[in-house]
Formats: structure tokens, sequence, C-alpha cells
């Protein structure tokens, strides 16, 4: 399409930092940067600010190593990464999903993930520059690690984004939570007593990247919706030292197995709730291989309070998954975003010809069924002549067409994330939450006397149009009535 920028689809980490400096849109940093203590806030402040990414070229102790982040923090770069135009992105992401043509990855003989190896013995993770997010972990954390797993029993492969805290030069732990795909599948594993092969890719394209933050449902391998996007499948190489296959141009690949019984203490980690998490026992990795570029960037991914280019990945990719997956289930879903915190408050908007009766509830009750709700807990849920992606729509609508004693209803007990700080830590325990659903539809007739007044907006006016474009701004058709006054 048209709107796709130059170079798309971008293969590799490297192409992608490259197009981002052609842009304008990356700021070489030449100072010295400590691992201890100097990344989290130069990331924190680029995310508030919307500022551009960053390539760390003066890394304390790795002089032979550039760290980059930011990468993938604005919905401009996200756009670009998708090959999509910026203006109504995240329909065009649900339209891909929905109807782009998925294909399975084409394997190929070797890639520049391959140009240097480490076996057995001579792996050391520590020659890897990992910096810390925040003063309370200790060791160290892989942030931008995806993980690549294979269902015991289908071909079914997972990707997501985790948390691996360094633990010696060939042992690492992570998080597996239970609730999500990735514990499903390692549950087979040990139920069978077998060891899970597992593949760690840090560094790799940015629709990779966005990908892995995407909750598709079971079953579904997220890197076949690489070829819905650019029109071509990614291409992967076989692991060394197991039968998994990561991205042929990945940056760092490291190789390991999880026994299905050994756990250790892991944490606490700087969690996307905006709190140090507790602490866990963790499945092991144990280290196998580690293969690389000769000249890898390596990729940090800052957590903790938004906002944060974690978040608004996951953010943008969620809102257009869940949308989809809401639509199959309730048709009169128009769109959805993700507000805040992986999707602890989410909006959603509806048709306003449908049916009330019973409607909302529908909406609640799939929004919870979905992969892509299972974080909701604050449900706000709209008629569709509210944007819900425009916030202050969104605070404006609430504020107006929500009536706390009629409007909210509540679900006791439901499935959600085990990093949630205000899940209760006795009785039902983390991973478990009630649900509050927030009704702002306009009610129906005969109740619906005060909306039927109209919004309070200036008329169309040719002339204020022309005024403000001559001052370099545009307004949204919502910014206005329809109509002119009678002459204009």
């Amino acid at each position: 399409m048209s709107d796709r920028a130059t170079g798309f689809p971008f293969l590799s980490l490297q192409d992608w930092v490259a197009f981002l400096d052609e842009q304008g849109d990356l700021r070489r940093n030449p100072r010295e940067m400590s691992l201890k203590g100097d990344f989290g806030l130069v990331s924190k402040g680029i995310a508030e600010n919307n500022g551009p990414a960053v390539l760390h070229e003066n890394v304390v102790g790795y002089p032979d190593w550039r760290i980059c982040s930011e990468i993938l923090t604005t919905p401009q770069r996200q756009a670009w990464a998708m090959g999509l135009p910026l203006e109504n992105l995240g329909p065009n992401i649900t339209e891909v999903l929905r109807s782009g043509e998925r294909r399975k990855p084409t394997v190929v003989a070797g890639g520049p993930c391959k140009e240097v190896k480490f076996l057995g013995d001579d792996i050391d993770l520590t020659d890897i520059p990992i910096p810390y997010a925040g003063v309370f972990e200790n060791p160290p954390y892989f942030s931008s690690a995806i993980s690549v797993i294979k269902d015991l029993e289908s071909d079914w492969y997972n990707l997501a984004i985790r948390r691996c805290q360094l633990k010696g030069q060939r042992k690492l732990n992570e998080l597996v939570l239970m609730n999500q795909h990735e514990g499903q599948i390692f549950r087979k594993y040990v139920w069978a007593n077998k060891p899970m092969p597992i593949a760690l890719v840090v560094g790799a394209d940015p629709l990779f990247y966005l990908l892995s933050v995407t909750p598709a449902a079971a079953k579904e391998s997220e890197w076949d919706f690489w070829a819905a996007f650019t029109g071509e499948p990614l291409k992967v190489v076989k692991c060394e030292t197991n039968d998994l296959f990561v991205p042929a141009t990945a940056e760092i690949v490291i190789e390991g197995m999880i026994d299905p019984v050994e756990r250790e203490f892991e944490g606490p980690f700087s969690e996307f709730p905006g709190y140090y998490s507790g602490c866990y026992d963790a499945v092991k990795v144990r280290v196998n291989a580690v293969t690389m570029r000769t000249n890898p960037i390596y990729y940090y991914l800052y957590m903790g309070r938004e906002p944060n280019e974690g978040i608004n990945m996951m953010h943008v990719m969620s809102s257009a998954v869940t949308t989809a997956q809401l639509q199959a289930l309730v048709p009169e879903v128009k769109d959805v975003n993700m507000i805040s915190t992986w999707a602890f408050t989410t909006a959603v908007s509806i048709d306003k010809r449908a049916v009330k009766d019973g409607i909302v509830e529908k909406v609640a009750m799939a929004m919870k069924a979905v992969k892509g709700g299972t974080n909701v807990k604050n449900l706000l849920i709209f008629d569709d002549n509210i944007d819900v992606r425009n916030l202050g729509e969104v605070l404006w609508a609430f504020s107006v067409k929500f009536q706390p004693a009629r409007d909210i209803f509540m679900f006791r007990k439901c499935i959600t994330s085990a990093l949630d700080p205000s899940c209760p830590s006795l009785g039902y325990g983390p991973g478990v939450t009630s649900v509050a659903v927030y009704d702002c539809t306009e009610p129906g007739p005969p109740h619906d006397e005060p909306y039927r007044r109209e919004v309070a907006l200036p008329p169309l006016s040719n002339t204020a149009l022309a005024v403000l474009k001559d001052m370099g701004l545009t307004v949204s058709p919502r910014s206005h009535a329809a109509v002119q006054f009678e002459g204009e």
C-alpha cells in the first residue's frame, strides 16, 4: 500500500534501527552508560514525552556492544513497523488480523543469528550487557526476551515477551504463569515429566515484537500473522540444540531446556502494573547454546509504571485483536481501546442502534471469555458516537452518561493477571479478581429525554474551517454540529 514506509517489511532489528535513523526518529547517545541505573530513566523519559528511539553506543564494560530502546514506543513507529497508515491505525490492524492471509514460517538453511555460536561450557551469559531496570532488581533481567515454545501435542508455537532473570553463566529463571498460553503448554510437559525446549529471542524485527504481545487465541501461532502484514512468510532457522525454530535475522538466540520439576527463587521485577512484583518459585532454564550476529544490538525494553514502551506496544495490539475476538461473539461491538495497565481498564463502543436490553451484559461476559480480555477488570461500555480512543471523550461520556446507582454491576470472581497488586494475597489469591462493568450508554425511551436535546457543539462553519486551516489546525467532524446556521 502507498502508506507503507520505504524498506517495509523490515527484516531485522538492524534494518529497523537504520530506518529510524534515516527518518530522524532515532538519537545516537555517545555518553557513557552504566548498566546499573542509567538506562531505565532514559527510557522512562522518552516514553513520557513520546520522544525518539535511542541507540546507546558507549556501554561501560562492554565496548563492542550497542543497546537500543524505545524503538516501538510511539504510534508512528508502530505504524511504520506494520506497514500501515497512522490514521485509523487500530481499525486497520484489526482488519489485517481478521482478514489477512496467515502463512506458516519458511525454514531456511542459515541466517545472521548463526554468525557466532557458543555451546556448552563456552557459554557465559554475563558477556551480554543486561541493564538493570530498578534498584531492587538483583541480578538483572532480560526484559525483551521473546519466549518461543512449541506445544507437546501439536505444531502450535507460542510467542510472548517474558521476564528472564540472570542466575549464572548458563542459567536463567523465567516466570511462567499457568493461566497464560505458555503455562498451558508447559503444564503438558510437566504432566508428561519431560523437559520443555525453549528459545529466547533477544532482538528481532519490529513486527515480530508487536506480534509477540498480541493475545492470539489458543492454537494460533502469532508468527503466522507476520505474512498477513507483509505478504510473505517469516524466515526461520532451526536451533542448534533442540528442534525449535527462530527468526533467521535475530540478534541473539538463547537455547535451553526447562526442567518440569525444578524451581528457584526469582524476583522482584519492575512489572507492568507499576510496582515491583513479588518473588516466585520460578522455572529454571538450563542454557545449552547461544547464537548471535557478529555485531549484535541488545534490545532493552523498560517496564515498570506506564507510560513505557512495553505497555504502548501491548495496548495497540491487544485493542486490535480483542476487537476482532469480541466482534466474532457480539457483532454490535464497534471498537475496543485498552486504556491503561495492560488492559486493566478498557473501553468498548457498541452500535448505538443496538437493542439495549442485555447487550451490555453480553459484551461484558464476552470480554472475559476471549483471550484479549483476560486482564480486564474495569470495563467501560459506550455507544459508538463516543470515540473510545479519545480519552477526553471517554471521560466526558463517563461523567454525563453514567449513573452509579443504576449503571454498574460486577462479576465477583474472574481470572486475571497474577501480577495485579490489588488482587488479594489471602482468600482467592493472586490471579483472581472482581470485574466492574460501567454502562455508559444512553438509556432508551422513556428515560432518554435529556439526551434528545443534542450535544452542545458549535455549528459547521466553512469560514471557521478556513481560519483553522490558516493556523495549521484541523478539527474532527465530532467537534462541530452537522448543520450550519441558515445562510452560512
